[in-house]
């Protein structure tokens, strides 16, 4: 089951338009990115870009790259944990059979894509893995300076369970997912992220 979540900047799509110009489609289905669990080599104290390691999961990937921040002062990636391309999960993924996983990240773990520049559009497809949440978790979808889209442990837990789409209309920046999590329980798949100018499409165009 797909639900569409719509708030202030967000657009539902409307049949009959036309005239959009894909920028970006990520879906996460290279073969080569999947692997076994992701140890960050990286100090856990400090905040830094994530690089991807040999024969483990990628977390960088063609217009995606992956950042860790220390909020919780803990072990953050260093412990291995299941982050990256994965094509794991009973959930099944949003398009195709692979998608993006973050979970345990014992700290912030954000997924930032390109900068296409100012007034354009986006969807992404989020799924958040049903078990319980504490009060210092949480996810958020952004774009620029701009909160699309935020979870603290109510909504994360009333939310989980099935594939969203979360969309925006003419925004400016670079669109992020940011989650922040203790336990391997708590995970959040991402998958089918289009970037796009020009009119919004018809339904399925994407």
């Amino acid at each position: 089951m797909k639900t569409l979540v719509l708030t202030g900047l967000f657009v539902a799509l409307a049949a009959g338009t036309a005239s959009a110009g894909m920028l970006y489609s990520q879906s996460f289905e290279n073969p080569d990115w999947l692997g076994g669990k992701y140890y960050d080599t990286g100090d856990a104290a400090v905040d830094h870009w994530l690089t991807n390691n040999a024969g483990e999961a990628a977390v960088n990937g063609d217009g995606f790259n992956a950042w860790y921040g220390n909020t919780r002062d803990s072990v953050g990636l260093t412990d291995g944990d299941y982050v990256g391309v994965t094509s794991y999960g009973s959930q099944g993924f949003y398009d195709g059979d692979q998608g993006y996983q973050m979970s345990d990240t014992d700290g912030m773990m954000s997924l930032f894509f390109d900068d296409y520049g100012s007034d354009v559009n986006f969807s992404v497809a989020i799924y958040i893995a049903s078990t319980g949440y504490e009060s210092d978790d949480s996810l958020s979808i952004e774009y620029g300076n701009t909160v699309i889209a935020s979870f603290g442990e109510l909504e994360l837990e009333g939310s989980a369970g099935t594939w969203m789409l979360i969309e925006g209309s003419g925004v400016s920046g670079q669109l992020s997912v940011n989650f922040d999590s203790n336990s391997g329980s708590e995970a959040v798949f991402i998958d089918a992220v289009n970037i796009w100018t020009g009119d919004v499409p018809a339904p399925g165009a994407l």
